[in-house]
């Protein structure tokens, strides 16, 4: 049951992650790194703070193992897969490579960050935990 709860939570973060970037890249027309380390940062915090109301306490190495894989995974997939169309079209320079890169290691190391004890013990804390 738990590990269903925590791939509910994964699956919510990249909902996130489509949603946000979305918003702000293509209807907003706002861009860069920096939008990407903010929005990383909310959503890596949004995920903490929902599994720590799910789970009611913090997540052992297994399950944070398994959150990760699944979330940083499918996000690492889709940049992979836009690297790929990149490189068909336009090809694929250091640069770019580069670029993507420093895209997508926030979100992956942000969540990892925000599962650890320190910040879930924040967030536990503050149930009265």
């Amino acid at each position: 049951m738990e590990k269903v709860r925590t791939t509910i939570v994964a699956v919510a973060g990249i909902i996130l992650f489509f949603l946000a970037n979305y918003l702000f890249r293509f209807l907003l027309g706002i861009t860069g790194p920096l939008v990407s380390l903010i929005l990383a940062a909310l959503i890596a915090l949004y995920m903490a703070f929902s599994l720590a109301k799910t789970l009611e306490r913090v997540p052992t190495k297994e399950e944070k193992a398994r959150f990760l894989w699944i979330y940083g995974g499918f996000i690492g997939a889709l940049f992979v897969a836009f690297a790929g169309w990149l490189f068909l079209g336009e090809g694929l320079d250091a640069v770019t490579l580069a670029t993507l890169v420093l895209h997508y290691l926030p979100y992956p190391a942000l969540a990892h960050v925000c599962l650890s004890e320190g910040v879930m013990g924040r967030f536990l804390k503050n149930k009265g935990q």
